[in-house]
């Protein structure tokens, strides 16, 4: 069972499970274009649920057919279906992402990069997040990989998994997960520490049969079943699996 941890460990330990990713994966570089608020924050719409490779497939799509995603709150629901229904959860997805779109055109006078940097960080991530279907994640995901905001610390079910099953934090959802830590990310490391836990995530600590042979994290985990031992592995993640992020191709 993780234990609970105070502030100053999560502080520490991040800081200690950030330098040994880098050590393993290196720092990710960004993009020299960061992508459009709102083609960013439909793609992480689309990417709940399913993988980043039908997702990106599913935001494609739609974009071919609608190059300014702002026309796609006057489509019907049942045409946005059909595009994104690669994605999985297209009945559901379609009416969000309509809903999501008309909610934006109602509550900001504009909604680009240039607009919302004016704008204090923690007000963005709270006017994103009243708009149905818009979550911590989804706010958070905004934040880093379109407004480049290197200390906003996206949680999703990977870094959920990592952070609880290392004993790092000690909590059911991934929401509180990411409230729990969001405050202890290093400085200006939210970026970089969020994709290599992603990495570690699918190509190590995988939800089932983790590698634990192979951690580089395993002296400090927690994980009352961590093991040593090599077991066989069937299905094992493809390098371009590991490496395919749908945020950094939008």
């Amino acid at each position: 069972m993780a234990n609970l941890s105070s502030p100053n460990n999560i502080r520490s330990k991040l800081e200690i499970v950030a330098t040994r990713l880098r050590d393993l994966f290196g720092v990710p570089h960004r993009k020299s274009t960061l992508p459009d608020p709102l083609d960013l924050l439909i793609a992480t719409i689309l990417s709940q649920n399913t993988n980043d490779v039908n997702s990106h497939r599913a935001f494609v799509n739609l974009k071919n057919a609608y190059p300014d995603l702002r026309a796609v709150a006057k489509v019907p629901p049942r045409k946005i279906k059909s595009l994104i229904k690669v994605g999985g959860i297209a009945n559901k997805k379609s009416r969000v992402i309509i809903r999501v779109i008309k909610e934006i055109e109602n509550r900001f006078k504009k909604f680009d990069r240039r607009s919302l940097k004016k704008i204090d960080k923690d007000e963005i991530a709270e006017k994103l997040c009243s708009l149905n279907g818009v979550g911590y994640k989804t706010a958070s995901c905004v934040l880093l990989f379109s407004l480049g905001d290197d200390d906003a610390f996206p949680v999703d079910t990977h870094v959920h998994r990592v952070l609880n099953r290392i004993g790092l934090v000690d909590q059911k959802t991934a929401d509180k997960t990411f409230l729990t830590v969001r405050e202890h990310v290093p400085r200006g490391r939210g970026y970089e520490l969020h994709l290599n836990i992603i990495k570690f995530g699918r190509k190590t600590c995988t939800a089932q049969r983790p590698r634990c042979y192979e951690c580089g994290l395993y002296d400090i985990c927690e994980w009352e079943e961590k093991t040593l031992q090599s077991a066989e592995m069937k299905g094992k993640n493809k390098e371009k699996d590991v490496e395919f992020m749908l945020l950094e191709r939008i």
